[in-house]
Order: structure tokens, then C-alpha cells, then sequence
């Protein structure tokens, strides 16, 4: 039995579209409301297999994991709102995850059906300069360390193939409940952001696999369901930034060159919204 998850913040109609891909393709549906004041009720009427309950926001890792404790399945499929499955990803993810008792992601598609890197390496000093948090990665776009970094040597790969040194995005995979309860699901002081490399990177370190399918697509609407706290996800995601670090860097200069890094971008974006020259999209 597959039970979706979905942790839902002001997605609006998108979340419609995204229910509508999987209506078909998973036994039961659970979306966890972060936005009590939108109502999502009319949804149980056109998806039936959905159950909503809503929650104070205490963020993603939190939603998350609230679900999966209601949830039945013995296969946990977490997904955001804004991501859409093709007709067949539901069933691949289901035989590769059982097949290789792991956690399963699929290949990320834009919306005109172009490749979208969908993995991260696990952060190191090097990475640290051309995540997005970095201020400094103006000066390394298009480079050998970008490109490793967020995943573009997977662009043409056809074949199920284990993940070691970097992880899939969190907002779309498959799991087997045993091993997300083995690990205590996420870490809910990840309020937003690093919540799904801290999950998977204690998931290698306990032993278990992590499979890249890209036999299974979807569609992601990268970064629609923030648009509406900009500043806020920007606040959370240097503050996960250095909690990650903190939690599982062992160099010591890493972690002060994180803490200086995170404070020195976060005075620059509260200054660029200060003025009214917000984060771009493109930056996030």
C-alpha cells in the first residue's frame, strides 16, 4: 500500500493538478496543511482517497513526519505540491524501492519537459561556494564544481543507479516505512531546507541505499510553493544551512566559515528586500 504526502503552504491551484497525477496511482492521499486559512475541504469531494488535516506551521521536517504517522501504507511516498507524476512514475518508484529495499527518487523534469537536476552533493567546502545560499557563486557558474554539485552529469542516465555521494531532492521519493521509522523520520529542527540531506545522509551512514530512477518522471514547479514568504524560505534556508554544517561537518574552520558566510548573505538579502529588490527565482 502507497500513502502520498503532501505538507501544503499556500500552493493554491497547483495542488489540484498535483493530486490529479496520482489520484490513480497510490491507496490513499494525506495532505498536511501548514495554511489553516486556506480551505482545502472541496478536495475530498474530487479526491476521495484524500484525507487533510490541518496543523499549525511547524515546518516541512514536522509536516512530514505528522503524516507519515497517520498515514497506513507500508510504502511512504513524500511529494510537494508543486510536482507532478507522468501515468507509470508511481509503479516504477513501488519495483525499485522494494526490489532494492531503498529509498527511490525519480528524474526531474521542467515544465517544457527539459532536464532539471534533482540531486545535491552532500555539502563540503567546495559545494558550500556554488550552492545557492552563496553569495560567491557568481563566480563559479557554469563550472566543473557547479555542475558536479547539482547534479547534471545525471542528465542522460537511463538506469536505476545508487546515489552515495549526493541525495535527491526531498520534494518527491519513495520509502519503505521500517526504514523512515529506523531513522526517526526528519529532524524537525530543520524547520525548511537540508531537512532531506541531514535524512539522507544519516541513511547512507546507517547503512541503507538510495536509487536514482529515471525511468519514473516528474514535473517540479521549482520554488512555486515559496514564492509567497520569499524572505521567510531565504531566512530558513541560510539557518538550515548552518545547522547542517553544525551538525555534521567535523572541520571547525568549516563551520565558522559557515556561520560568517550565513550571516554575511543573510545581512545581504535583508538589505535587497529592505530596498525592494527581492531574490529572483533564478537565484534560488
Amino acid at each position: 500500500m502507497v500513502s502520498a504526502i503532501i505538507v501544503n503552504y499556500r500552493a493554491g491551484k497547483i495542488l489540484t493538478h498535483c493530486l490529479d497525477s496520482i489520484k490513480k496511482q497510490v491507496d490513499e492521499i494525506i495532505i498536511v496543511n501548514h495554511c489553516p486559512d486556506e480551505d482545502l475541504n472541496p478536495l475530498t469531494q474530487k479526491f476521495p482517497n484524500t484525507k487533510i488535516i490541518n496543523r499549525p506551521n511547524k515546518g516541512y521536517a514536522s509536516g512530514c513526519n505528522f503524516g507519515a504517522k497517520i498515514a497506513k501504507g507500508d510504502l511512504l511516498l513524500f511529494m510537494n505540491p508543486d510536482t507532478m507524476a507522468f501515468p507509470n512514475t508511481i509503479n516504477i518508484l513501488k519495483e525499485t524501492t522494494k526490489k532494492y529495499c531503498s529509498a527511490t527518487a525519480p528524474k526531474y523534469l521542467n515544465p517544457d519537459f527539459t532536464f532539471q537536476p534533482s540531486t545535491r552533493m552532500f555539502p563540503s567546502l567546495k559545494h558550500i561556494l556554488v550552492s545557492r545560499t552563496s553569495p560567491l557563486r557568481v563566480f563559479f557558474k557554469s563550472s566543473k564544481i557547479e555542475k558536479e554539485y547539482f547534479g547534471y552529469t545525471l542528465r542522460d542516465q537511463e538506469n536505476p543507479l545508487p546515489l552515495k555521494e549526493c541525495f535527491p531532492l526531498g520534494g518527491f521519493f519513495m520509502i519503505p516505512r521500517p526504514i523512515f521509522e529506523s531513522l526517526e523520520g526528519f529532524d524537525e529542527r530543520f524547520f525548511l531546507f537540508f531537512e532531506d540531506a541531514d535524512f539522507f545522509k544519516r541513511l547512507l551512514k546507517s547503512g541503507y541505499s538510495i536509487i536514482y530512477e529515471p525511468r519514473a518522471k516528474i514535473i517540479h514547479f521549482h520554488g512555486f510553493s515559496r514564492k509567497s514568504s520569499a524572505f521567510k524560505s531565504e531566512f530558513h534556508k541560510l539557518r538550515s544551512f548552518f545547522l547542517y554544517t553544525k551538525k555534521h561537518s567535523l572541520n571547525q574552520f568549516e563551520k565558522i566559515f559557515v556561520l560568517l558566510l550565513t550571516l554575511t548573505y543573510g545581512l545581504i538579502v535583508a538589505f535587497r528586500y529592505f530596498i525592494n529588490i527581492p531574490i529572483k527565482e533564478s537565484q534560488w
